[in-house]
């Protein structure tokens, strides 16, 4: 019996050793520097590109925009301004990246670095500033995120404007701005806010758009995650012939023109319920 013990023993320390080794590369996702919200707002402030439409007067309604683990591409900035500047809409880019730094971005998308949860307090201070800008109506502020932001913002979403995964600031009143919210191909798998407990303000409406050939994120998993969520209004949108970033030109090679076209019209039909524009 003696023997035996000592022989689970030895098993059960090899196998803590190994899960140790096996989370050791995730370490910086998982114990990472906590930024206090002033701090991260000043460098947020200096990474937010905000674009408007010609010859019309503000304040806009505007789309917060939250880029994919890629990082801000300027083939998806000069997509949306494309599409949603002419519609009437404001936009303000949101880096995430160049406020901390980031010049990497596979360890992001390996999820050894900055996940979601984390960066759901980018939405909370990004809206705060937002709403400072004379150039924006704060009272027709909408969020948008693809797949990494998508995550982020779901998990905002869930937090319910209360403090996260390693940050403290709350934005519950901030969260109170945002009619609508966009996103597009999102994470929603494990450490995701949005798999084990939701305090979503039931009011806020989401558009999820998703790719059923989805070969990075798993749609399914999203579509597993809605109940939780609990919003009154959920529209889903899934694109079964999809992949991966279908709306727009990447490194991917997997845009689909006719089905962003369809992608891009839903969302402008989305915002345009909830965030009225002139145009």
């Amino acid at each position: 019996m003696a023997r035996f013990f000592k022989y689970s023993l030895a098993v059960l320390t090899l196998l803590s050793c190994a899960a140790l080794l096996g989370l050791y590369p995730y370490r910086a996702a998982l114990l990472h520097a906590v930024v206090e919200p002033d701090q991260l707002k000043l460098q947020l402030a200096e990474n937010l590109t905000l674009f408007m439409p010609e010859n019309a007067t503000g304040p806009f309604p505007t789309v917060l925009v939250f880029h994919g683990c890629g990082g801000q591409r300027e083939s998806m900035v000069e997509n949306l301004n494309s599409w949603l500047l002419p519609a009437g809409y404001a936009v303000l880019f949101v880096d995430s990246y160049g406020a901390r730094g980031i010049q990497d971005w596979q360890p992001v998308c390996d999820g050894k670095q900055l996940w979601g949860n984390e960066r759901a307090q980018d939405v909370y201070a990004a809206l705060e500033l937002a709403a400072a800008m004379p150039q924006v109506d704060a009272k027709r502020m909408a969020i948008m995120g693809f797949s990494h932001g998508g995550w982020a913002i779901l998990d905002a979403l869930a937090y319910g404007g209360e403090a996260g995964h390693g940050f403290t600031q709350s934005g519950r009143q901030t969260l109170r701005l945002v009619k609508a919210a966009i996103t597009y191909y999102p994470y929603c798998g494990y450490p995701a806010q949005l798999r084990m407990h939701s305090q979503a303000p039931s009011d806020i409406p989401l558009l999820m758009l998703l790719g059923g050939q989805d070969s990075v994120t798993s749609h399914q998993q999203c579509l597993d995650s809605m109940d939780g969520l609990q919003l009154d209004h959920i529209q889903l949108v899934l694109y079964r012939n999809a992949d991966h970033v279908f709306d727009h030109p990447s490194r991917m090679n997997t845009y689909q023109p006719a089905l962003a076209a369809d992608a891009h019209q839903k969302t402008l039909a989305f915002l345009r319920e909830r965030l009225p524009s002139p145009q």
